[in-house]
């Protein structure tokens, strides 16, 4: 209930101009060394941001970002365990690992338990690059390593669409560049369900969590696989904690706003992981709108696919039947196609409403059912009940 009273009072304050993303970046041992700061993954990160917030009125999202520097390792696993900054205070909504040389060897040996905690439990978001992606992957099963430890290089890469994406926010848009590379795993993912455990508080937790991932840029050149995946972890029906991670290195491209376009595909992975960027899945229902009489059946199918409309499969839908003889609830898994069907038997007269809903995605089908409708009245009722769908409908804004 808490959630909910917490919703509710967003709804009624205005909201402010912008708001704040509070970003904890590991700068302790095994964070890249490279003198130069043109060249720095750390020092490069700090530039862009410092760009990014001095922007934000001319930006889509007007998220400001402040990263927290952390050095020292008991307030590092604080913040992993609590996801509470110890030192400012701050709740923290992204944890960030820089490049580097495996930096999760000094977090203590039980950094993965630590960091499945953070992202399974707590929801805290995550962002990777380079050694900072080869940390995750080796923390959580649905991405791996498929190639890397080529030198330094541009290869070229394709951008595809995704919210995390401005350079291809659309569906059906590309964009092929080079991107800085520097040693870096290339990658390979599966979207499904994974068990994952975690020893934390004297005792082991083992979780049965859906990892809904997807790849956004692919190497074409130098390396196998891809150089950016994104994912979020959904667990007993809630999203968990999101991932960006990344093998090349558009914070480097980005340096004193040399490139704009590579500074906001890094502040982007920072909002996607902070759940600033809509994850987008939608419910496509057929037929939307039905009229027939007491004792008629209806089928209805419903198909859960992510924005793109890639299908979303062997996922629980939750279907809610309400009509004048009460309501029913029901959970259905989707097939290998995203889908889902239903056939019901009209009862008495009246509208009947039934609501398909998968996580954050929701969709509606109105059955009338009236007795000694003529052909004609039917015809205008369904027209109705399209119309009245059609008012109803939300629209989606990407950023």
């Amino acid at each position: 209930m808490r959630h909910v009273l917490t919703f509710l009072t967003l709804l009624t304050l205005p909201l402010p101009s912008t708001a704040t993303v509070h970003v904890a970046v590991w700068t302790g041992p095994g964070l890249d060394t490279d003198p130069n700061p043109e060249t720095n993954c750390w020092t490069t990160s700090v530039w862009d941001v410092k760009w990014w917030n001095s922007h934000l009125q001319e930006l889509p999202v007007k998220e400001k970002v402040v990263l927290i520097p952390v050095k020292n390792v008991h307030r590092w696993r604080h913040i992993l365990y609590t996801g509470v900054d110890p030192k400012t205070g701050r709740r923290v909504d992204v944890v960030y690992v820089p490049g580097g040389w495996r930096p999760e060897d000094h977090w203590g040996s039980d950094w993965v338990d630590l960091l499945r905690w953070a992202q399974l439990h707590l929801g805290l978001g995550y962002v990777g690059i380079c050694a900072g992606a080869t940390t995750y992957i080796r923390a959580f099963p649905c991405v791996k390593a498929v190639d890397g430890l080529k030198g330094h290089a541009e290869p070229r890469v394709l951008l595809l669409p995704h919210p995390a994406n401005p350079l291809a926010s659309e569906p059906g848009s590309t964009y092929e560049t080079r991107m800085y590379y520097a040693n870096g795993p290339g990658m390979a993912f599966r979207r499904g369900w994974y068990t994952v455990k975690y020893y934390i508080d004297r005792r082991w937790h083992t979780v049965r969590a859906y990892c809904d991932v997807r790849g956004v840029i692919k190497y074409l050149e130098k390396v196998k696989g891809w150089a950016y995946v994104v994912g979020r972890w959904i667990v007993d029906g809630v999203e968990k904690g999101r991932f960006a991670i990344m093998s090349v290195h558009p914070e480097i491209m980005g340096r004193r706003d040399r490139d704009p376009d590579m500074i906001k595909l890094f502040v982007y992975a920072i909002l996607w992981a902070a759940k600033r960027l809509p994850a987008d899945w939608v419910i496509h229902l057929s037929p939307e709108s039905v009229v027939t009489q007491p004792g008629g059946r209806v089928t209805l199918t419903a198909e859960l696919t992510d924005w793109l409309g890639d299908p979303i499969p062997d996922f629980p839908v939750q279907v809610e039947v309400s009509g004048p003889d009460g309501t029913q609830t029901l959970q259905l898994t989707t097939d290998d196609r995203g889908r889902v069907s239903l056939t019901l038997t009209a009862g008495e007269a009246g509208l009947y409403e039934v609501r398909f809903r998968a996580l954050d995605a929701t969709a509606t089908a109105q059955i009338l059912v009236t007795a000694g409708l003529s052909v004609l009245s039917a015809a205008l009722w369904a027209g109705l009940l399209l119309l009245l769908r059609a008012g109803q409908r939300p629209q989606r804004h990407l950023h």
